[in-house]
Formats: C-alpha cells, sequence, structure tokens
C-alpha cells in the first residue's frame, strides 16, 4: 500500500501511516525499512499484518533531472550589462586554444628547421 507518515513520536519508536483511502494504521522502528528515520510528511509503501503496517519503506519516486538555475538582476536594475553565458564564452575559448596550438606546431617545426 502507498500513504504517508502523519506522526512518528523518537520516543516512543511508533508512528501512524495514513493510507491513500484515508485508513489510519500503527508501525513501529522495528517494521521499519526505509532510509534515514521515519518522519512527519514521509511518503512510503508498507504492508498490512494484523492491522499493523510493517516492511515500511520510502515511497518510490521518480528520479528528476537536475535544473541549472541562475539567477540574475534584470540589466535596467543593475545598470550594467549581464555576465556572458557560457555557451557565449565557447567560440573565444575555442579560438584562443586553435591559436596556442598553431603556434606549439610552428615553434616546433621551426626548431626541427634549423
Amino acid at each position: 500500500m502507498i500513504g504517508e507518515i502523519i506522526h512518528f513520536d523518537d520516543a516512543e519508536q511508533q508512528g501512524t501511516i495514513r493510507d491513500e483511502k484515508g485508513g489510519e494504521h500503527a508501525f513501529d522502528l522495528v517494521g521499519w525499512r526505509g532510509r534515514g528515520l521515519p518522519g512527519p510528511g514521509l511518503a512510503v509503501d508498507f504492508e498490512l499484518r494484523d492491522g499493523r503496517a510493517v516492511q515500511v519503506f520510502n515511497a518510490r519516486i521518480k528520479q528528476q533531472k537536475a535544473r541549472r538555475v541562475v539567477s540574475m538582476p534584470p540589466e535596467s536594475e543593475t545598470g550594467e550589462a549581464p555576465w556572458p553565458t557560457a555557451d557565449a564564452a565557447r567560440p573565444a575559448t575555442r579560438k584562443r586554444w586553435w591559436l596556442a596550438g598553431l603556434a606549439i606546431v610552428v615553434l616546433v617545426l621551426a626548431g626541427l628547421w634549423i
């Protein structure tokens, strides 16, 4: 079953899970099989035995892709042009590396010529 922990008492090591139909089931730390310690608001998968929740795990959720978030004030607020993005700086960087490589090749060839 799928549910959510609505209460867990660390001292008593017992808590309550509300299933997706609204039913409430008691569980204890002995039945906890999830990562970390259980706490309120945590989504869980569990089995019922004799009216108690057992084999309680963290609910499986689909992993989300990381997003790069860059927060910068608009140019009008700062009076300055925004920083260039990494994509804008790449052509200049590639051009410099290409020129540096060409210079090394020319120096090596000149050294062999002499």
